[in-house]
């Protein structure tokens, strides 16, 4: 499900950038084109302009479809995406998965244990590998 424009910053108007998330967290996606995988949801992918095919007659041009796989053996594919304004640079698609796929609970785990993780890596980034402040850090009541 495309979702459109996505707040990230391009470093280049060179590029197109596509954050895919998946419904639970934690799907592998992988490139439909050439079965490369790009990570686990949500992950971002710049494509370089220069790489991909050239604009059709209407300025448009078509970034690779991807592929979402849970860990329970669902999955889900969009086709190519058919972008025409180039002067938007980020964008956002969404796997859901499949409603009645055995497993869920298995899935749902891991997207508990991704969001965890991820939330351990924003708090290394932010606090520099430190332990976050608390609300009374020195411990004097």
């Amino acid at each position: 499900v495309f979702t459109g424009a996505f707040a990230l910053a391009a470093c280049s108007s060179n590029a197109i950038r596509i954050r895919y998330d998946s419904e639970p967290q934690g799907a592998m996606i992988t490139a439909v084109d050439s079965i490369a995988a790009l990570g686990r949801a949500p992950v971002v992918k710049a494509y370089n302009l220069d790489t991909l095919p050239e604009p059709d007659e209407n300025g448009c041009i078509i970034v690779p479809g991807v592929e979402a796989l849970w860990t329970s053996g669902a999955t889900a594919r969009i086709g190519g995406l058919r972008i025409c304004d180039l002067e938007q640079n980020a964008f956002s698609i969404r796997l859901p998965r499949p409603t009645g796929y055995p497993d869920l609970d298995v899935d749902l785990e891991i997207a508990i244990e991704r969001g965890r993780k991820l939330s351990i890596e924003r708090d290394r980034r932010v606090y520099g590998g430190v332990q976050p402040p608390r609300s009374n850090p020195t411990g004097i009541e």
